[in-house]
């Protein structure tokens, strides 16, 4: 137990990024944190009962992950890291996910811009490496995080994008085009599930000849990669409501990352991660169908500020919209008032707690910002249809 509560300092001192230590599931010690205590309510129940090594995409992008050791008692959880800079809007998020005072947004802004960026492949790398560390077992991407098709990484490699008319005139010709257009689609969709699905079944797919790019089969993977990057981030991420500015620096961190490497393997590796990476992205920031810009921009600012005591007046003046033009906005698009959804928004992370956290009533009442505990179980028992305390019970008693 001290050797590993030993190598949680270690760990930290070496590379800044925040660890845990864990036994049979409970928490031992941490390192790297700006207070005491379990730092991982939130994240540890999306880890439990997944193989190890694992990994956890929270809805800021911040990227988790969950190692067991070779005993099978003990576990390290890690994260969170992130491929680009720390925004307001991801400090909100972890705020509001661990349920911390807002008043330490000005302490938790500084801890997670002290954790070093690192890319979604790095960061599986580093948990692959962790595993071998502590169960001696080598594994490679492949086998560490589910992709079981020998051929799925070379496939990866061969079929790539370019960013010149006459690059997608060659396209065509090598017969990549559709197959390029349809994985676009999948990740400006924000489609994860199928595009892992996709890009699997492109392994038995008819193969094709790329045109040459370079003189040396590394450099030639690097193009492609930069290519099939390039274009993922302009032609799939952006159009699918990524982040422009958030966009353009993921590219940025992918090809230099691409640039460090070595060997083609580790490119294709990347080149696999990378599409992924960017389609969880999308995902988190999709438009609703038949949802306007403007009045999803409203509900993601209710979102960001659910522990706050956000009122009409805050989303009226965020909005830049009249009063009275916003309340139709919403009860054409959402078929319920602002307050109703700022309620709804309140009760549903309130299920959330209930569900993974031990936090008391009293707690998740005042986190919320309700005007009293029994207020809170009112509401509640009004649109839920049980208690609080009933709620937490059935969902233990399932062990859902």
């Amino acid at each position: 137990m001290e050797n590993y509560q030993n190598f949680c300092e270690i760990f930290y001192a070496s590379h800044y990024l925040p660890i845990a230590l864990y036994e049979e599931d409970r928490f031992v010690c941490a390192s790297g944190f700006y207070e005491d205590g379990d730092p991982y309510s939130f994240v540890f129940s999306k880890l439990t009962g997944r193989k190890s090594p694992s990994v956890y995409v929270s809805s800021d992008t911040g990227y988790y992950g969950l190692v067991r050791c070779g005993d099978g008692l003990h576990a390290f959880v890690l994260g969170p890291a992130y491929s680009t800079p720390v925004t307001e809007e991801f400090i909100r998020s972890y705020i509001r996910k661990n349920m911390l005072p807002i008043s330490h947004c000005e302490k938790i802004a500084s801890f997670l811009r002290s954790i070093p960026q690192y890319t979604y492949n790095q960061f599986l790398n580093l948990l692959v490496f962790l595993h071998y560390t502590f169960t001696g077992q080598k594994l490679d991407m492949v086998q560490a995080f589910g992709i079981t098709d020998t051929q799925f990484q070379e496939v990866i490699g061969q079929r790539h994008i370019q960013q010149s008319f006459q690059e997608w005139e060659e396209h065509r010709q090598h017969g990549t085009y559709h197959f390029e257009q349809q994985m676009l689609a999948l990740i400006r969709d924000g489609n994860v599930e199928q595009l892992e699905q996709f890009l699997l079944a492109a392994a038995n797919s008819t193969r094709t000849q790329e045109g040459k790019l370079a003189e040396t089969p590394l450099r030639q993977a690097k193009n492609i990669f930069i290519g099939l990057t390039t274009m993922v981030g302009k032609y799939a991420a952006i159009p699918g409501g990524l982040d422009i500015e958030q966009t353009y620096r993921l590219i940025d961190t992918y090809i230099q990352e691409c640039e460090k490497l070595q060997s083609e393997d580790a490119i294709k590796n990347l080149q696999y991660n990378m599409p992924m990476d960017f389609a969880r992205r999308v995902a988190q920031q999709k438009l609703p169908a038949r949802i306007s810009r403007e009045v999803y921009a409203c509900m993601q600012f209710i979102g960001s500020h659910i522990n706050e005591p956000v009122q009409v007046e805050d989303i009226v003046a965020f909005s830049g919209m009249s009063r009275a033009y916003l309340f139709k906005r919403f009860h054409q698009e959402l078929g319920i008032g602002i307050s109703a959804y700022i309620l709804q928004c309140r009760l549903r992370e309130a299920k959330f707690l209930l569900r993974y956290t031990n936090k008391s009533l009293g707690e998740i009442s005042s986190y919320l910002c309700f005007s009293s505990q029994s207020h809170f179980q009112t509401q509640f028992k009004k649109n839920v249809g049980q208690t609080p305390a009933q709620y937490r019970k059935r969902r233990q008693d399932r062990k859902e």
